[in-house]
């Protein structure tokens, strides 16, 4: 998954999906990332994605240990 500059600041929302291509029969609704983004508040932590097209995207989970 590649993202353009503009749709990192939506990812995290519910019911959004990077893909515009995609269409119901593929499947997906666009709660994904905003159910992990939840579950690592709720533990306290950060979750954050950097993307450049043509290079990849990266995900970082930070969880407190205590």
């Amino acid at each position: 998954m590649e993202l353009a500059l503009e749709q990192l600041d939506y990812v995290f929302d519910r019911f959004y999906k990077t893909d515009l291509s995609r269409n119901s029969s593929i499947g997906g609704n666009g709660l994904g990332l905003a159910i992990v983004k939840k579950i690592v508040m709720l533990h306290h932590g950060t979750v954050n994605m950097k993307s450049q097209v043509g290079e990849g995207t990266t995900v970082m989970v930070h969880l407190p240990l205590g």
